[in-house]
């Protein structure tokens, strides 16, 4: 079991619940907070702390939050740990009781990705794989491989979110949530991690 932080949250971004929880589970975005469903030791502290009623045990959710406990568990890999109560956002009290407010979740910026290499001439696609999940994904996608050379990859996130990672040393990697893509310059060893429930696809241009 664990708890899951929900919808309303998103502008408001409360901050008692951090304060009483005894493992540290909570991580921070810009305008919402989640739950590390792996550290979160299902102990109910903080659900009577939250101010807008937004955490619910995974199986005691409201109707409508599906997909909130695959949005805890994708943002907790990414954001950074809160472990002290701080002020909360400006217009929080304006914004507890509108709803819906899905779409103003801000998810942050990848800070890292203007760095990444892009076509420095025009384009054209060749060819496009099938969609892939991350179940039916080629094994060899999530391994140290490349593109040839002359030819340009592109890989574009459909729903949910993957790691693009480079093998060359650097260590960087950067997150692609549903409706970012990304060029794969030719022959950079590169690879990819699935961060849960995803579908995606790769193409190829010259």
């Amino acid at each position: 079991m664990t708890h899951v932080v929900t919808e309303s949250c998103i502008q408001c971004k409360y901050t008692d619940c951090v304060t009483v929880c005894p493992v540290d589970c909570f991580h921070e975005g810009p305008n919402f907070l989640v739950i590390d469903p792996c550290e979160c030791i299902d102990c109910t502290l903080c659900v009577a702390e939250c101010p807008v009623d937004a955490i619910f045990r995974d199986v005691d959710m409201p109707d409508g939050s599906e997909g909130y406990l695959e949005l805890n568990a994708q943002l907790a890999q990414i954001w950074p740990v809160i472990i002290q109560k701080k002020a909360a956002l400006p217009e929080a009290e304006r914004w507890r009781h509108v709803m819906p407010k899905r779409e103003f979740l801000d998810m942050g910026a990848n800070d890292d990705m203007d760095p990444l290499l892009k076509p420095q001439t025009p384009m054209h696609e060749q060819e496009r794989t099938p969609e892939f999940t991350e179940a039916t994904a080629p094994k060899g996608l999530q391994h140290n491989h490349r593109v040839k050379a002359g030819v340009w990859g592109r890989l574009t996130v459909l729903e949910g979110a993957l790691r693009y990672c480079l093998e060359d040393g650097s260590g960087r990697h950067w997150v692609l949530r549903a409706d970012d893509s990304v060029w794969i310059p030719p022959d950079v060893p590169h690879r990819v991690e699935f961060m849960g429930p995803t579908r995606f696809y790769l193409s190829f241009w010259h």
